[in-house]
């Protein structure tokens, strides 16, 4: 299919500031990229399930066979970025004389790491103030070293300057951003092959995600288009294998590529009703993100479709669809039944309703007000009422 005759924002900016690697194995590259970056002391941070199934002792290794010295693991990152926990890194960081990190996990381990980095370099000791600010770009100067490697291959945090952190004290998360996010962005396909199928399954929805919703979304234009539906097309052919498949290091690899590819361009266009309300949801229940988003994505992809036929032609294209003479709106509820499909496909059938949401509209309400203040709702290519976020959660509970 032809790139068709739509209509961008004639200004706009491309932000892509880490340099990415890829490679089964990279990782055995750390102490040399490191040694480029001036690191010498470094901490790994991650979570106690990477280390318990032995991946972090794959990049230890790669460390201890390095110049670089380990000077500590810091595991105490669990589900969502949480304030606390990244003012406690920040600690840890300062007590054990690092001077350069590596952050070796999924989206929670990866946000966590970039925020304490910034605490670091910035000199500071608590996150809180810095969350409420939002955008942290004015004065910004250059952070300590910093090595990204992901562990799944949803989030691509590794390569956007947005964090998302969980104020507990709130219910509610913030989205932060900082201009200068990790300096590499290691892509090794071997770190992924012990994730577990229902977590693929809902990373690569959350990547899915990324890429419809940065498409769709209205600050979108041509060179975010591109990275977002070449995502689209490896998502859809390899997130089943990965899923079926773990071991299978080519799947995971694309996968890895897809995930960044979709990061990308969400992170330059950003995203839209989906991950507004799959933060509300994460906020208030602590459904994991990509969960919240690949149950989401198929309602609020529904509802955006007339709001922007051609955009959803091209994801319908993308998917594999013959869309040749077919009207875009049709097209596009071709792309819901696709998303639909895949979802099955890949053993994700989980609803709202399965995950103990409470229903009563009092209860739902509060959700729904958290989604209509998240950052990401204005972006939505189609505008929401409070009354309408409530619908598309209603709908989420079939």
């Amino acid at each position: 299919m032809q790139y068709p005759d739509i209509q961008f924002d004639p200004l706009f900016t491309w932000f892509n500031r880490p340099r990415i690697m890829y490679s089964p194995g990279i990782r055995k590259e750390l102490g040399f990229e490191m040694g480029q970056l001036g690191g010498t002391k470094v901490v790994i941070f991650t979570d106690k399930g990477i280390v318990n199934a032995g991946v972090a002792d794959m990049v230890i290794e790669a460390v201890k066979g390095s110049d670089l010295k380990l000077v500590g693991v810091f595991d105490d990152i669990v589900q969502d970025a949480r304030i606390d926990i990244i003012n406690r890194g920040a600690v840890f960081y300062r007590e054990k004389g690092a001077d350069c990190m590596i952050a070796l996990g999924g989206g929670s381990v990866m946000d966590t790491a970039k925020a304490v980095n910034i605490l670091v370099g910035m000199g500071e000791n608590d996150f809180q103030p810095l969350a409420e600010m939002a955008a942290l770009w004015e004065g910004a100067k250059p952070l300590p070293p910093h090595i990204a490697l992901p562990t799944t291959a949803g989030t691509a945090s590794e390569v956007t300057n947005a964090i998302v952190v969980l104020d507990t004290s709130q219910g509610v998360k913030l989205a932060v951003t900082h201009p200068y996010n990790a300096d590499v962005a290691m892509l090794d396909p071997e770190l992924t092959v012990k994730l577990p199928a229902k977590i693929t399954a809902f990373t690569g929805m959350d990547a899915l995600t990324h890429a419809v919703e940065g498409i769709t979304s209205t600050g979108a234009e041509p060179i975010a288009d591109a990275m977002g539906l070449h995502a689209i097309r490896l998502i859809f052919k390899y997130l089943p294998i990965a899923v079926k498949e773990p071991g299978n290091i080519e799947a995971r690899g694309h996968m890895q590529i897809a995930s960044t590819l979709a990061g990308l361009c969400f992170g330059n266009t950003m995203t839209g009703a989906v991950h507004a309300t799959a933060h509300a949801l994460g906020g208030k229940y602590g459904v994991p993100h990509g969960l919240g988003n690949g149950i989401m994505l198929p309602v609020v992809m529904e509802f955006n479709v007339e709001a922007a036929p051609l955009r959803f032609l091209m994801i319908a294209d993308a998917m594999g669809i013959n869309v040749k003479g077919m009207d875009p709106i049709r097209a596009g509820k071709k792309a819901v039944k696709a998303v639909r499909d895949l979802k099955k496909d890949i053993g994700l059938t989980e609803t709202l309703a399965d995950l103990n949401i409470p229903k009563k509209k009092k209860d739902l309400m509060k959700v729904v007000e958290a989604a209509a203040g998240d950052s990401q709702i204005s972006y939505n290519p189609r505008y929401l009422e409070e009354a309408d976020i409530y619908k598309l959660y209603i709908k989420a509970f079939k």
